[in-house]
């Protein structure tokens, strides 16, 4: 960020340039995600620190690691985002019921997937259900939920992909009425892009090494490559789209709020009086 990003003008009043700190923001992210790619490379896979505590920390496709926390405190700064938004939809004349229960509807999702990024709860759900499966007799209809989840021949809890689509549906038709055809717009759609694409890698990564659609079977088979090194860059490649779409939607968003107000718009903050003197 830059100091003309934040000024203070002749009353004391802070001036922000959203737009412009949303696209300082934006470089900065992708310079973070690019360095993060780059030191998984070199000091995971390369391995030129022989500690095994160093390659957990900067490999990028373990939860627990670097990445892991990077990607869980950005969706969470994009959540945070999104909660300021709503919150401002209730003080700003003309914004429909509508626009604020769809920016409260992003504000949770956000919210979600970040705990979800911290506490893997898709991940979890994903094992109970296998257990569930493994424990057929405690259902009432173990053959209804086989069914279901032989459409899915991958991870378990890609069953739930429906209810994410229909929500990236929403949100998608939502911002498009917020945006219009635009440059926040493109971004939009690129950062559902690259989720999807990381979406699809992770179908492909869950499925059985036999299955006719494993693209990473076929890699391995075809260029004699090793299980690690295509397995471990595909998982480096998810998790790089998934980081750089959170950083595009988090981008928009904080351009956002300066299109939202109108111009006669103005944030004061007080600070409080303090505790009473004994």
């Amino acid at each position: 960020m830059t100091k003309g990003d934040w000024m203070l003008d002749e009353k004391q009043h802070l001036n922000v340039d959203a737009d412009h700190v949303s696209r300082q923001l934006l470089m900065i992210l992708v310079g973070c995600e690019l360095m993060l790619v780059l030191l998984d490379i070199v000091i995971n896979y390369m391995e030129i620190i022989p500690y095994k505590s160093m390659h957990a920390l900067f490999n990028i496709a373990r939860e627990d690691g670097l990445a892991g926390w990077f990607m869980t405190s950005q969706t969470m700064i994009a959540a945070l985002v999104l909660w300021f938004i709503y919150y401002l939809s209730h003080h700003i004349d003309g914004i429909t019921a509508f626009y604020r229960r769809s920016w409260l509807i992003l504000a949770l999702f956000f919210s979600y997937m970040s705990a979800d990024d911290g506490a893997v709860i898709h991940e979890r759900m994903g094992t109970m259900f296998e257990d569930m499966m493994a424990n057929p007799d405690a259902l009432t209809d173990p053959g209804l939920l086989t069914r279901w989840l032989d459409l899915f021949p991958s991870y378990e809890w890609q069953f739930l992909l429906p209810i994410f689509a229909l929500i990236g549906l929403y949100m998608l038709y939502f911002l498009w009425k917020v945006l219009g055809v635009s440059r926040a717009l493109i971004m939009v759609l690129a950062a559902f892009s690259s989720l999807s694409v990381a979406v699809v890698l992770d179908f492909i990564e869950g499925m059985p090494p036999e299955h006719a659609y494993n693209l990473y079977s076929w890699l391995k088979q075809t260029y004699m490559l090793e299980d690690y090194t295509v397995d471990h860059f595909a998982k480096s490649l998810e998790e790089s789209l998934e980081m750089l779409g959170i950083s595009l939607f988090l981008a928009v968003f904080v351009a956002q709020i300066k299109l939202m107000l109108p111009e006669n718009f103005s944030i004061h903050l007080q600070a409080s009086k303090g505790l009473p003197e004994k």
